[in-house]
């Protein structure tokens, strides 16, 4: 590829992306919120059109498909609203409340723990080491915690936003495609077959990650309600809400999100934490060998390594939201820069 205006142009078009992702971030929120939103209705709204045509409905457009669509969605959110949020709620204030009465109990509870495991040979270092660990991991915990609950409604942090959601949604719908045909013809025409193939394989990567990761995230939190349940551990509902934000968070999550059950199985007792910590164990590996694979496979094709930077990289921009999003981002960067960056190579592979 040669070093000419085509290049210098998209050059330009990327880092004036980059820099407004950096630089305003909100702007963009609300339609990566309308983007997640479009994925998970277009196959409703496809399957309704689909069965207005086969039943013959006379002047059936597709908009009111994608309306169906919207009024089903709804349906979906209220029901959650009344039967989950609302006593969630009233777990959440509570689970808030007790964190520092857990921590400092936990705090109590390791003298115990170093006379009945014969633990008191621990040098002070490590014990000052340990008790700064606790300390925060209950931060942590709180935060992730709060991050919970303001996260249902930080989808909207403004009016605007508000409002603007459900109209780019309904256009996201009804004409997604015309955006991506307009970027791409910013480029001269031999190269639209090959950004035409880029954005294909970046629609299928989002497209099937939203939608595993979603099922994923609400399988893993109800398999851990009904566990915490079972073990009779305070909060279940916070914590089945914690282990299904913490499922997006890839590698660490898991792990960050059976802190605080370890802790209050602790508290009811050695025995009850190690079926906690043993519940844990089993759930990651049938998760990690069998459901993932199976929901995933291999789409989201990048190294381990590459996830960890993107982690960290993610969380130092943007916190707990930027932990989240990294994993896709990294894929979406790691397509286009195979299709684009390294276009004259990977043409000839083709």
């Amino acid at each position: 590829m040669k070093w000419g205006v085509e290049f210098w142009m998209r050059v330009a078009i990327a880092v004036g992306f980059v820099l407004l992702v950096i630089l305003a971030p909100s702007v963009l929120f609300p339609f990566i919120v309308s983007l997640v939103i479009a994925t998970l209705l277009n196959p409703v709204a496809h399957r309704v059109y689909a069965l207005a045509q086969k039943w013959k409905i006379p002047h059936f457009p597709y908009d009111f498909a994608i309306l169906i669509s919207f009024a089903i969605f709804i349906a979906v959110i209220y029901f959650i609203a009344v039967h989950i949020f609302v006593p969630f709620i009233n777990e959440f204030q509570q689970f808030v409340k007790s964190v520092p009465g857990m921590l400092a109990a936990v705090q109590q509870a390791i003298p115990q723990l170093e006379e009945q495991y014969h633990l008191s040979l621990m040098p002070p270092e490590a014990k000052s080491l340990l008790a700064k660990i606790l300390q925060d991991i209950g931060e942590y915990t709180l935060k992730i915690a709060q991050f919970s609950l303001s996260a249902i409604f930080s989808f909207a942090s403004t009016v605007v936003q508000l409002i603007v959601v459900p109209f780019i949604t309904f256009y996201m719908m009804k004409r997604g495609g015309y955006f991506v045909n307009a970027f791409i013809h910013l480029f001269p025409d031999r190269y639209h077959h090959h950004l035409e193939g880029l954005f294909r394989e970046i629609h299928f990567v989002l497209n099937a990650y939203i939608r595993g990761q979603l099922l994923l995230s609400t399988l893993m939190g109800t398999v851990v309600f009904i566990g915490m349940v079972a073990l009779h551990i305070p909060y279940p509902l916070v914590i089945g809400l914690l282990a299904a934000i913490v499922e997006t968070i890839p590698l660490i999550g898991p792990i960050i999100g059976a802190i605080p059950p370890v802790l209050l199985g602790l508290l009811q007792g050695t025995t009850v934490m190690f079926q906690v910590i043993i519940f844990y164990i089993v759930v990651q590996q049938v998760d990690g060998h069998f459901v993932m694979p199976k929901l995933m496979g291999s789409i989201i094709n990048v190294h381990p390594v590459s996830i960890i930077a993107g982690v960290l990289l993610g969380g130092k921009l943007f916190g707990v939201v930027g932990t989240i999003i990294a994993v896709p981002l990294v894929a979406v960067l790691q397509i286009v820069l195979k299709h684009m960056w390294f276009y004259d190579r990977y043409k000839n592979v083709r």
